[in-house]
């Protein structure tokens, strides 16, 4: 029988001897305050010896032993400090979403469908310029544009792939830039690398867009108590993209090789369900391939994420089922809400109140997102699996509202 193991806090524990179906069989693991590791030796005990680490790039260009090599964090040396940054920033470490969140929101971890939200509409770039080179109503690229141009960001740290598809974090000022970063991998890459590293000349306005274990690693450096050695603090604009899953790049890259004969891939697409299919459009061909075909190279570190909808962002963006050139985006901060209403007042963007279906399904989405991410931590077992701090009545819900996990 296979164990779920988590992470709770000592006076839950009573709490969660009475959750059925998961509680009765299952190995608990209790905060005792103990002093215990938190450096880099615990990084790589708990994060990348059990090949959960999302690539997000917090922990590069901070730490002397780390490097990014082909989609992947290596390390070059051993350290001995008991507590470091690249622990502290990881996502994939233990993380209190109660403390996180309040120190975000000024709230606790309670909105599980899809995090805290003001608004939920559809919106697109109204210029055609926008539309065509972004993956569907480029939304984030024409925010990016227009925070810049208005002064309220003065860069923005993007994630433009190479000629072979290796997405890498860049810090952006124009908009030649922004529309050069436009469009999707489906590849994870340490956009937060750039972050960390530089060169700032200046700039004390920043925004950065990224994906939902990115957004929860720069909340955690936010919220982080060690000394900041990165620009954090300036960041004041996060657009978060909605996502399920990304790839492995070196294992993904050896199969599309295989199958697609030329190396220059202009485009990735998946289309919406039931069809789902990636096309790769390389030259001037396109190859349609199965998603099921590429799901092997799904990165370990998403199957446990709990997070759908970039929950910690400012704004979340992401597509709209069966409404194509549209994008979904939720607002969820001041800063958001007054940004996305200036850029429709410029008439830059356009929106539409998303139809309530769309709004259910997005709901069911992110929470079985959830559900999966449990039911995950349950199939692999380890107590370094469990890297968040939840509630017990907080994971009845999940398990309650989510209904049955998909097969």
């Amino acid at each position: 029988m296979v164990s779920f193991v988590l992470l709770v806090p000592k006076k839950e524990i009573a709490t969660l001897s009475r959750l059925g179906g998961i509680a009765r069989n299952d190995e608990v693991r209790v905060d005792t305050g103990e002093k215990v590791n938190k450096g880099l030796k615990a990084l790589e005990e708990r994060v990348f010896g059990s090949d959960l680490c999302a690539a997000c790039g917090a922990c590069l260009s901070l730490c002397p032993y780390l490097r990014s090599w082909k989609g992947r964090v290596v390390k070059l040396d051993n350290c001995n400090l008991d507590e470091g940054r690249c622990f502290a920033y990881c996502p994939r470490t233990e993380v209190d979403l109660d403390e996180v969140y309040n120190k975000i929101f000024g709230k606790s971890y309670e909105e599980i469908e899809m995090g805290p939200v003001r608004k939920v509409m559809m919106a697109r770039a109204k210029d055609p310029i926008w539309t065509k080179k972004a993956q569907t109503g480029g939304v984030v690229s024409i925010l990016i544009d227009f925070a810049l141009r208005e002064g309220v960001i003065q860069a923005g740290v993007l994630t433009p792939r190479d000629g072979d598809l290796l997405p890498q974090g860049k810090i952006i000022t124009s908009r030649k830039a922004v529309l050069s970063c436009a469009g999707s991998s489906y590849v994870s890459g340490p956009t937060l690398e750039a972050l960390n590293r530089g060169p700032w000349k200046g700039q004390e306005r920043i925004g950065i867009v990224g994906l939902p274990c990115q957004v929860l690693a720069l909340a955690r450096m936010k919220t982080s108590t060690l000394e900041k050695k990165t620009p954090i603090d300036r960041v004041d604009l996060v657009i978060g993209l909605f996502c399920t899953w990304a790839l492995d790049y070196k294992p993904f890259m050896a199969f599309l090789h295989k199958r697609v004969s030329s190396l220059s891939i202009k485009k990735l697409n998946i289309t919406p369900p039931p069809e789902r299919i990636l096309e790769v459009m390389a030259g001037k061909t396109l190859y349609r391939i199965p998603v099921d075909d590429i799901r092997p190279f799904i990165r370990p570190s998403c199957k446990v994420c709990l997070d759908m909808t970039a929950e910690l962002s400012d704004i979340s963006v992401g597509t709209v089922e069966g409404k194509e050139g549209w994008n979904t985006v939720i607002v969820r901060t001041a800063m958001g809400e007054n940004l996305l209403k200036r850029a429709k007042n410029a008439g830059v963007i356009e929106t539409r109140p998303l139809p309530k279906d769309n709004l259910s399904h997005l709901k069911e989405a992110s929470l079985l997102k959830k559900r999966r991410a449990l039911d995950a931590l349950k199939e692999m077992g380890g107590i370094e699996k469990a890297y968040f701090t939840l509630s017990t009545n907080l994971i009845k819900r999940i398990l309650s509202e989510s209904g049955e996990a998909l097969p």
